[in-house]
């Protein structure tokens, strides 16, 4: 069971803790289309935030469990170092807590409340200190609103992509979300069936030429080789559905996840080798077609 202060009695408590205590209060609110099971996963998500984010470039982990998560961050390029934890007290309610420097200690608030797939993310902060530093106080939560302003912004690709898979019958096996699940490196999308006697046709394709194919609500990338050999991926990210189209690619055929940097090989496909099977379809050179079967059991 899980003690903690209730977020309208920590102001009180902070200003009585000791004498000469400071307590600043402020807050950031938005309201996103989309579900509070991916708005939390999107906040539980740790592994996004070198490739998202601008400012949590440098991170380390240092103890994680299924309701909290405590790293070391360094603040931007600067020589500042800050422990962060977050704790889940329940669904929809986060505490983040960090000290700057030994001198000022900030606690963040964060609330999820859906309605009608709508999302209310409010966001509000204490900054505690000794009187001394409270003029410290309104330029650092000034920070704090373009900070949480910025993430947003940054965040709104994975909330819009993640809430239009789920219209499409998109499911992912970190649900449901805790710290662990959200930052495991597992293959968790779960892809939509596909439609009977799903064929891509390889007439009209380019050589050499990255192409999007459509087979129901699932999207493939191919690379049709003059060498002959055919190369393969799922547009949709195995790890938690980022969008390997506007990924990088790499070498040994491989695509880097825009969103958390994991690497995914192509299925190989030739005259000689025609079939092949991964990420949970199985693919069959037929000719100038590829046959392409799902294995349900398959993640």
């Amino acid at each position: 069971m899980l003690k903690y202060i209730k977020p309208d009695l920590l102001e009180g408590q902070y200003k009585s803790f000791a004498k000469n205590v400071a307590v600043t209060k402020d807050n950031f609110s938005i309201k996103v289309e989309n579900t509070l099971a991916d708005m939390e996963w999107n906040h539980m998500d740790q592994l996004h935030r070198p490739y998202i984010h601008h400012t949590y470039e440098e991170a380390v982990r240092i103890a994680l469990g299924k309701e909290f998560a405590v790293s070391l961050t360094r603040w931007k390029r600067l020589p500042i170092f800050i422990t962060v934890s977050d704790i889940r007290i329940k669904p929809g309610l986060y505490y983040q807590i960090m000290t700057i420097a030994g001198l000022i200690f900030v606690h963040l608030v964060i609330s999820m409340h859906e309605e009608n797939e709508i999302v209310t993310l409010n966001i509000e902060w204490n900054i505690v200190s000794h009187k001394w530093l409270k003029l410290l106080h309104k330029p650092l939560s000034r920070k704090f609103f373009k900070l949480n302003t910025r993430l947003q912004e940054e965040d709104a690709q994975i909330r819009t992509r993640r809430y239009a898979l789920r219209k499409k019958g998109y499911r992912f096996a970190s649900d449901p979300v805790d710290y662990l699940s959200a930052n495991l490196t597992m293959r968790n999308t779960i892809y939509p069936a596909l439609p009977e006697a799903a064929v891509i046709s390889l007439d009209p394709l380019p050589f050499n030429q990255l192409t999007k194919i459509e087979l129901g609500e699932n999207v493939f990338l191919l690379e049709k080789q003059q060498s002959g050999e055919l190369l393969i991926w799922p547009s949709v990210c195995p790890h938690e559905g980022g969008d390997l189209s506007a990924g990088k690619v790499c070498k040994n055929n491989q695509i880097q996840c825009p969103w958390h940097g994991l690497r995914f090989s192509a299925v190989k496909l030739s005259h000689q080798s025609p079939a092949a099977e991964n990420y949970g379809f199985s693919f069959e050179l037929q000719g100038e077609k590829v046959l392409v079967r799902q294995h349900i059991s398959v993640i």
